[in-house]
């Protein structure tokens, strides 16, 4: 059996790997949608079971999500390089 959204407590602050219950609740959705959410790939897959069982996500990794971006933060390549790269990989195939 599910709980409401309205009864699930939140903690004072969020913690650092939360569980589907208490990211739904951040969320103010409810479980099943943050089941479908992850699943659709709009929130990521859990980054830890603890026990083998009790999937967890690192709130950092879903505020990421939401905001469009991975996790951690990637430098994009400078179309110089991936030019000088190219040209690079084109004269090694005529060798």
């Amino acid at each position: 059996m599910t709980v409401r959204k309205a009864s699930l407590p939140l903690p004072q602050r969020t913690p650092a790997y939360v569980s589907r219950e208490v990211g739904a609740a951040e969320l103010c959705i409810s479980p099943e949608t943050w089941d479908r959410m992850v699943a659709a790939g709009e929130l990521p897959k859990a980054d830890k079971r603890f026990l083998g069982t009790m999937p967890r996500w690192e709130w950092t990794t879903v505020q990421a999500y939401l905001k469009g971006g991975a996790a951690t933060p990637t430098m994009s390549a400078d179309v110089y390089i991936r030019g000088a790269e190219n040209a690079e990989a084109k004269e090694k195939r005529r060798i």
